[in-house]
């Protein structure tokens, strides 16, 4: 479905610059299929690298999101297939609205990251149970991280405002 928008109507009370740059945004999405391995992540960071910088994404909405990419395809690559089990990871970039959304989808068994009590930071690591850090970090970062086991896929969605 295509969406015609009357940019002389969008700009009204805005700059034409700030009007424009919200169009291109609310009209941006980005889908990648990687496997899960190395090199597909690497892959999909490449791919939300040049995202962010056609979108002209401010650093701080960068820098977390590569973070959290970074962090949770590892994790994905690492633990989320079978030995032997050739995965697949989906991951899209979307501009909606005020907010930068990252959607990493694949089908690996079921597990949810976000059921996990968060860690003691506080403890010390002799006392701290080993992991759980890294999707800690991942909601540290974002403004909303959400998990739901679809159409046997594992679906995170992250968002992350681009406005402070």
């Amino acid at each position: 479905m295509t969406r015609v928008i009357s940019l002389e109507k969008f700009v009204t009370g805005v700059t034409a610059k700030a009007g424009a740059r919200l169009l291109a945004q609310q009209m941006a999405a980005e889908n990648i299929t990687a496997e899960a391995s190395a090199a597909g992540v690497s892959g999909v960071a490449a791919a939300f690298d040049g995202f962010s910088r056609r979108h002209v994404l401010p650093a701080r909405v960068i820098e977390a999101g590569q973070v959290a990419l970074d962090e949770l395809l590892s994790n994905i690559v690492k633990a989320g297939f079978e030995p032997g089990i050739a995965g697949r990871i989906d991951v899209s970039f979307d501009l909606s609205g005020p907010a930068l959304e990252i959607v990493v989808s694949y089908n690996g068994a079921p597990f949810d990251p976000l059921a996990r009590k968060d860690p003691d930071t506080q403890a010390s690591l002799d006392d701290r149970a080993a992991g759980g850090l890294g999707i800690y970090l991942v909601k540290k970062l974002m403004d909303g991280v959400t998990y739901e086991r679809v159409g046997g896929e594992n679906r995170l969605r992250m968002s992350k405002r681009i406005d402070p």
